[in-house]
């Protein structure tokens, strides 16, 4: 068995790491032997805010400043150049901020009047915010199972799961990885519905050549703390190709009106600030790096854990995965987690139960669902640390411990 060595821990520049490069992942094996008793207990965090924070704090503090002075705190300079700068990236016509990504999902819904009576599908391993938006405009969820060998929804339970009610269907973007978009828009369209395409979990992740926005119908996206283009504090946008559904966001993000006073429809108040704004500005520019390191990390993660007992993230050719999250699923997914605590390694669950067993759910009285796949996933899924600062040491650090957890178990 190959063994290796821990390089000692960077505590001279604990923000700095060296790129590993995805073709010398094999250059680092890993000791097969068992639980290593001499090796100290560290803390690897599953996600470390500070460290990105650290790196801009200055042009933040100059930016924030900026606008302290003007006190222009909405609907100002930072805003527009925002919208402007991130259509461009991901190459869509229009990109609307808003307060969160759950009025961002809200807003798109209520632009494609979903309503009472109304029907809209989605992927019972979402997380709750993406349910939450169709309930309060009043339409029905409808759950749709996972696909087996991919984060999106099983296609043959969602063409079944269309009816004459059905007014939208919710494509998740999950952890990173974009669905399958061709084939579930080609599905929609055969029953003229409009996808709505929820990016929060994939700033930057590529499918077909293009930026996994702007694909169906109306993309919202949450730009939450922990997102891999993040505010720090709430933050959301709408993006779309459709001129008239991007005027109709704008118009609800501001109590639908069309010029001060003069409401055209009635809307809603969300409004991304001045001051989240500039901090989306300042970390646009770095987050195709920053998403590269993700798929560094990740890909030495798969590497060293190919002969394990473990099912690691789906890859796909023609997909470009920004690893959001990077999960591992295993039936031992619980005592995996407590070894990797007791180690001082973050982990966390992705979800730990899918939407129709949450107690909101049942409460509602809406049905019962058998969804073998999405319950699963939801009870075997285990993520590990990803963010784009973890160093080489860190990584190493968490391989360590997870293979040392399969040993120590037989």
């Amino acid at each position: 068995m190959l063994s290796k060595e821990f390089p000692a821990q960077n505590t001279a520049h604990p923000g700095h790491h060296e790129l590993l490069e995805d073709s010398d992942t094999s250059r680092r094996d890993h000791n097969l032997n068992g639980p290593s008793q001499s090796a100290p207990l560290r803390t690897i965090p599953l996600l470390d805010l500070t460290r990105k924070y650290r790196s801009i704090e200055a042009q933040l503090r100059h930016h924030w400043s900026d606008t302290f002075d003007t006190m222009r705190l909405l609907n100002g300079t930072n805003l527009a150049a925002f919208e402007q700068e991130f259509a461009v990236y991901c190459g869509v016509r229009h990109a609307i901020g808003v307060a969160s990504g759950t009025d961002a999902i809200f807003l798109s819904l209520r632009a494609l009047a979903i309503g009472h009576g109304d029907e809209v599908i989605l992927p019972a391993h979402a997380p709750a915010p993406v349910i939450e938006p169709i309930i309060h405009c009043g339409a029905t969820p409808v759950l749709v199972d996972k696909a087996v060998e991919d984060y999106g929804p099983d296609l043959t339970n969602l063409q079944a799961a269309i009816t004459a009610k059905t007014k939208a269907i919710i494509a998740v973007h999950l952890l990173g990885l974009a669905c399958d978009m061709e084939s579930i828009c080609q599905i929609a369209a055969g029953y003229r519905i409009p996808v709505v395409e929820d990016s929060s979990q994939a700033q930057g992740a590529g499918y077909r050549g293009k930026r996994a926005a702007g694909l169906g119908s109306i993309t919202p996206m949450s730009l939450g703390p922990v997102k891999n283009l993040a505010c720090y504090g709430d933050g959301g946008v709408v993006l779309t190709n459709d001129d008239a559904l991007a005027q109709t966001v704008r118009l609800l993000r501001v109590h639908g009106q069309g010029e001060k006073y003069n409401h055209k429809i009635y809307g809603w108040n969300s409004r991304l600030d001045e001051l989240q704004a500039a901090v989306l500005r300042v970390k646009l520019p770095t987050l195709d790096q920053d998403n590269a390191r993700r798929r560094q990390v990740a890909a030495e993660y798969s590497n060293q854990f190919r002969d394990l007992p473990v099912k690691t993230p789906p890859c796909f050719v023609d997909r470009e995965n920004v690893y959001h999250q990077y999960v591992i699923e295993t039936p031992h997914r619980n005592d995996l987690r407590q070894f990797l605590a007791a180690r001082g390694v973050g982990n966390g669950m992705y979800y730990p139960m899918p939407l129709h067993q949450h107690e909101a759910w049942i409460s509602r009285g809406l049905p019962r669902y058998s969804l073998p796949e999405s319950e699963r996933y939801a009870s075997q899924n285990i993520a590990l640390p990803m963010f784009a600062e973890l160093t080489d040491d860190e990584v190493d650090y968490v391989i360590h411990a997870v293979r040392d957890y399969f040993p120590a178990r037989d």
